[in-house]
């Protein structure tokens, strides 16, 4: 019969590979995220070289995406909500589904911008997106010009800006024109100031 220090034996022995198996795991993994992170900052070091940016910049969280809103004519506000939205998680559901909807709709926009402005065609975004480490070293390393600033339709900015450019519009000509105007909000004709629904399409007057 065997012995209990037999069986202690075997149990240390195989705990003991069990662990040395867990520790390999973890180091050949470390060494893949390490490879990765180094692929995508020089990549990333390339990318803004080529657009006369700071390549030293890739090596700064926050102000690597900076720069590549910059030279893709993103609008770096973007950043700032993208960093703040997790605070939305406060509201059950919704604040989470909302938080992840910034963060895809951001990526989204940078990388199609971002392929956009090197000529890539949007399906070169997609690996951008999913492979990043590779994708940003291959379009870091590769002959691929800079074309100058050329973003995805950012239909958030896109909205709030032409709100502020027409609200400034209405403003600027009621100082040119010194009358007592006033625009529609729907359609942006110009009426009186009396005037209750819009003669143009209708729209009722607040």
């Amino acid at each position: 019969m065997y012995s209990s220090s037999y069986y202690d034996t075997s149990a240390s022995a195989a705990a003991g590979g069990i662990i040395g198996a867990v520790f390999a795991f973890l180091g050949v993994f470390i060494l893949i995220a390490v490879a990765l992170a180094v692929l995508q900052i020089i990549g990333t070091w390339k990318i803004l070289t080529k657009a006369k940016q700071p390549g030293w910049g890739s090596l700064i969280p926050f102000y690597n995406q900076y720069l590549l809103c910059k030279i893709t004519g993103v609008n770096p506000w973007w950043i700032l909500i993208v960093v703040l939205s997790p605070i939305l998680n406060i509201i059950p559901i919704i604040g989470s589904i909302a938080s992840m909807a910034i963060s895809i709709y951001f990526l989204i926009l940078l990388n199609v911008s971002l392929a956009r402005s090197f000529g890539k065609e949007d399906s070169f975004a997609v690996g951008l997106i999913l492979l990043a480490p590779i994708f940003y070293f291959i379009l870091g390393i590769k002959d691929d010009n800079y074309l100058g600033e050329k973003p995805m339709n950012d239909i958030v900015f896109k909205k709030v800006s032409g709100s502020i450019n027409n609200s400034n519009q209405q403003t600027s000509n009621n100082f040119a024109t010194g009358e007592d105007v006033k625009f529609c909000s729907k359609c942006g004709a110009k009426v009186d100031a009396d005037t209750k629904f819009c003669p143009s399409c209708g729209t009722e007057m607040n």
